[in-house]
């Protein structure tokens, strides 16, 4: 993949590839628009299992501080793994020219699952022989299901500030918490905030809710918490939720009637 971005300079003039790239990127502006945010997938990016191959749809990345447009689908071929394999997005050259910048960048399966600085994983997965890969998933515990499906808990999401775990993660938990005849109003408000919200929902948003559930009841607790640890703080409470024992409160106010009758 090529991205050329032309360089403005008084007298010079502009050919014609590049006033097309000027018409294909308002890259000044989106630049400007996410300055305040880490690398990674900022929108979009969405995957699907087909055959033997995994597509990645369109979207925004930032990577090495810089954002780029995903205007087309890209596909990549995978194959039987024992072991974790990481799709990552790579940023393999940067030319400064006298015209433009050019930015030579790939999607690539590698068994390293640590980044590199020019580096962003996807999403991970084990296959096994003979097995396809899913995109499609059973219920919210099935993302982290540990063969043969696409794991998007470790992806590398951006929000404004700060890190974030993958929209279409936060997204399938806010569904299914709205699908629980006993969330509570403070559930279903944090559920629908998560689908409203156009892009990724920073770490720090999701480790107060998480604090604010905790079996301590305290909202002042600390959570750090990201990726496979902050998916499994979220399961725990999403259970919680199915089976009514997410509210300390609840628990208190049915004592407190019980007692009025005893009274």
């Amino acid at each position: 993949m090529e991205h050329i971005y032309p360089t403005f300079e008084r007298g010079r003039i502009m050919k014609k590839e590049l006033l097309w790239a000027l018409r294909d990127y308002s890259y000044a502006a989106l630049q400007l628009q996410y300055q305040d945010y880490p690398d990674g997938i900022i929108s979009g990016c969405r995957l699907q299992a087909r055959e033997n191959m995994l597509y990645i749809g369109t979207g925004i990345i930032k990577c090495q501080s810089f954002l780029f447009l995903l205007q087309k689908e890209e596909s990549v071929q995978y194959a039987l793994a024992d072991q974790y394999v990481s799709l990552k997005f790579r940023v393999k050259k940067r030319e400064e020219l006298s015209d433009y910048t050019r930015y030579t960048t790939e999607f690539v399966l590698d068994d390293q699952l640590q980044r590199a600085q020019n580096e962003l994983e996807i999403c991970r997965f084990k296959l096994k022989e003979g097995a396809r890969l899913r995109t499609e998933y059973k219920d919210f515990y099935d993302i982290q299901t540990k063969y043969d499906t696409v794991n998007l808990a470790d992806a590398d999401w951006a929000a404004q500030g700060g890190h974030a775990m993958s929209k279409e993660v936060t997204d399938y938990f806010a569904k299914k918490v709205l699908d629980c005849e006993n969330a509570e109003d403070k559930d279903i408000q944090f559920a629908y905030f998560l689908l409203h919200s156009r892009e990724a929902v920073s770490y720090q948003i999701l480790n107060d809710y998480i604090a604010r559930k905790s079996e301590a009841g305290n909202f002042r607790s600390t959570y750090a918490v990201e990726g496979e640890e902050a998916f499994r703080k979220l399961e725990d409470i999403l259970n919680e939720i199915r089976t009514g024992g997410n509210s300390r409160k609840n628990v208190k106010t049915v004592r407190n009637e019980r007692m009025i009758i005893m009274d």
